[in-house]
């Protein structure tokens, strides 16, 4: 996947994204880390970040949800589709030890929203497709969907949970309740 920051501007009625070329980093020690650490570290609870604040962390407070947008491309080596989805809030249940505040890991719920996806019968070039994913209309009737994922803790860096292959999350007890909430 890779992790792309869209300026949003306004064009007669309709909102655009406009690529910026500047990436983040979500995973690892980056934007659910620091929200993390904003919050005091919470362990044994479920806690939440929003676009908006994930935004302002990565621009150091210059930009929010108004004028930028935190999109994944989840497929970003294919010659064949584009798959562009942008992150609306982050729900995550971070397991730990209270004593040390330590994280041990994080599963997550990622709330998400299509920005652009396209199928081609013809292979696209690396060229092609910034020229496509340049400047995309705003889709006020955008499907959302959800993921689960889960990070590893303190003493693995915060990374990706199993990359390459099936991430799969059991969710149980308090963590389960928590994010029944939400569906």
């Amino acid at each position: 996947m890779a992790f792309l920051l869209f300026e949003r501007r306004i064009q007669g009625h309709t909102g655009v994204l406009v690529a910026t070329q500047e990436k983040y980093q979500l995973g690892g020690y980056g934007l659910i880390h620091q929200a993390w650490k904003k919050r005091g570290k919470p362990v044994n609870e479920g806690w939440r970040v929003g676009a908006d604040e994930l935004i302002r962390l990565r621009t150091e407070g210059q930009h929010s949800y108004e004028s930028r947008r935190l999109v994944i491309d989840f497929d970003p080596k294919s010659d064949s589709r584009i798959g562009l989805i942008e992150i609306l809030d982050v729900f995550a249940y971070t397991y730990g030890t209270e004593m040390t505040a330590q994280a041990l890991w994080t599963p997550m719920m990622l709330r998400l929203r299509d920005v652009f996806y396209e199928d081609y019968a013809e292979k696209i070039t690396p060229e092609t497709k910034q020229k496509i994913i340049a400047e995309i209309a705003e889709d006020s009737d955008a499907k959302e969907s959800i993921e689960f994922l889960y990070l590893l803790g303190d003493n693995m860096g915060w990374k990706w949970g199993r990359n390459g292959s099936t991430n799969a999350v059991f969710i149980q007890s308090e963590a389960r309740r928590y994010f029944r909430q939400f569906f």
